[in-house]
């Protein structure tokens, strides 16, 4: 139903253990065994029937379509501009573009921030059991990116908020979840410097739409799995650093 709307989806196999992804120069090439842990690409039970089914899979949903279409829409269209003309004004933080952070952002990379129509995204992910507590336990990862050019009340709906990956179980990626985000990070990378060509339906002209994202929200374990940063011990905090107050409790 999907790709009716031009909304499909890429299927990418995936080393059993996560540690390498056959996507890009790699995607299509007949590698019976993973490069990094020797472990086998296919299930053995299929190779010898010769039908070559993966171990592991993930899905990938491409987000540049998804912004464009809504720009497709007058109404969204006109919205997509809210930060600018209403954000920015409250005293107190309301929405990301009352904060430091945005307005940081705006100062550092002018050219960006010079079209309001540029995408602003916010990453989120956790892992959950899809199947609950009741059977053996199962991992499953989604990656959603939400756009904040939207106002409060429309950026949280469901229709702002993409769904970019689905990773696979049953472990959680840890560490190697920077090996699934590949798709996305290359694609977040073209639309950062080339932008792509898209129909503004509220002031009915072309422009080249470029995105940006700005941060990510998860909770402290996954943090440290997307930035590679301990989040245990003295310095788990990657801001103060070797300035955090850190102490343990004598009874603790």
């Amino acid at each position: 139903m999907m790709r009716h709307f031009n909304l499909g989806y890429k299927k990418y196999d995936v080393c059993v253990n996560n540690y390498f992804l056959y996507y890009g120069e790699y995607e299509g090439k007949n590698y019976i065994t993973c490069p990094i842990c020797g472990e086998s690409h296919y299930k053995q039970a299929h190779v010898q029937q010769n039908q070559y089914i993966p171990r592991k899979s993930l899905w990938y949903f491409p987000i540049t379509p998804r912004p464009k279409r809504l720009y497709m829409c007058r109404k969204t269209a006109e919205h997509m501009t809210w930060h600018l003309t209403c954000g920015g004004e409250s005293k107190k933080i309301v929405h990301p573009a009352d904060a430091e952070a945005w307005k940081h952002f705006d100062r550092t990379y002018l050219d960006f921030a010079s079209d309001p129509r540029n995408v602003r995204l916010g990453l989120c992910t956790d892992g959950f059991t899809p199947f609950g507590h009741t059977v053996a336990s199962y991992s499953c990862w989604p990656v959603f990116l939400t756009v904040y050019n939207l106002p409060p009340s429309m950026c949280m709906k469901l229709e702002s908020i993409f769904l970019s990956l689905i990773i696979q179980g049953p472990q959680s990626p840890r560490k190697n979840i920077d090996v699934m985000l590949c798709p996305l990070i290359d694609e977040l990378k073209e639309l950062w410097y080339n932008g792509v060509k898209t129909y503004d339906s509220f002031k009915h002209q072309h422009f080249i739409m470029r995105a940006s994202l700005m941060w990510t929200i998860t909770d402290f374990p996954t943090y440290g799995m997307l930035f590679g940063w301990s989040t245990h011990g003295r310095l788990s905090c990657s801001y103060c650093q070797e300035n955090a107050k850190a102490f343990h409790l004598p009874n603790g």
